[in-house]
């Protein structure tokens, strides 16, 4: 008797093992992206680890970007599964996606702007629908607190801490509004806390940043500022040209996310402004 109920619990076991197995191999073999990720129940996304507060590896909140991406999953039925891709490292982006998403290790691409160079899609990516709009927002605090616009900066004489050879120091020296010059966002907002300058124009994600790291300072952003139209961008995901479907697929839960307010939840939930995508 013990040895027909082993037999038998091996013969189960044994049959098991291979139904998973043969169901893996099933699933592996599905050609449209879209319908193997559901089937496997799971879609693979890749995204910068020190993006915060856009997506950042083992820390919690985890990044708007992988809130969204979660969001999307979960009305396909799926989890969300993350791989981590640097873009800070030699090569950039190019690099990062040659060893991510080209190499089929992830299906979709996080937290990228439509700055219309396509040549970082490399002929073989491309952009979905933009998901949110993101720009250079205006910081004020001290003689500055109750500037609502540049003009008013500029009338009143105060100066504007801007990073340095970049689009927005440019147009704020084309229209003669005075500006202090710093290495990047960060430093611009570690001045703010120092009390160095009283206004500056920093990407919408660095006031999110400089939250958790200068948790007592009075700087706030200007309620209402919406940047100027050489002053802003689009943020889209990226997936493999020939993955239609996915495309598909993401433009229409991106489009439910915005317009059921989810979006704007997620989003504003760090402290980062909430702009629909500009036109």
């Amino acid at each position: 008797m013990r040895k027909s109920f082993a037999f038998f619990g091996l013969t189960f076991l044994l049959a098991w093992v291979s139904c998973s197995v043969w169901a893996q191999t099933d699933s592996d073999e599905i050609a449209d992206t879209l319908e193997r990720s559901k089937a496997k129940g799971k879609l693979l996304a890749c995204a910068d680890p020190y993006s915060f507060p856009s997506a950042a590896q083992n820390t919690d909140p985890p990044g708007y970007d992988i809130e969204i991406m979660r969001e999307i999953a979960k009305r396909g039925g799926m989890r969300l599964e993350m791989v981590w891709a640097d873009t800070g490292t030699r090569g950039g982006t190019s690099r990062a996606f040659r060893n991510s998403i080209l190499k089929k290790r992830c299906d979709v691409f996080l937290g990228m702007s439509d700055g219309g160079d396509d040549d970082m899609l490399m002929g073989q990516l491309a952009f979905t629908k933009p998901y949110v709009g993101m720009g250079y927002v205006l910081v004020v605090q001290g003689k500055a607190l109750d500037k609502k616009t540049l003009t008013e900066l500029k009338d009143a004489n105060i100066k504007v801490g801007v990073p340095m050879s970049t689009p927005i120091d440019d147009y704020l020296f084309s229209h003669n509004i005075p500006r202090s010059l710093y290495m990047d966002n960060r430093r611009i907002m570690q001045a703010m806390a120092k009390g160095e300058v009283d206004a500056s124009l920093v990407w919408g994600t660095a006031v999110s940043v400089a939250r958790r790291e200068f948790p007592d300072a009075k700087f706030h952003m200007v309620e209402g500022y919406v940047p100027e139209a050489d002053q802003r961008w689009n943020m889209n995901f990226i997936v493999r040209k020939q993955d239609q479907t996915l495309m598909k697929f993401i433009d229409d839960s991106v489009a439910e996310l915005l317009a059921n307010g989810k979006m704007k939840q997620i989003i504003e939930s760090y402290s980062v402004p909430f702009y629909p995508p500009f036109s």
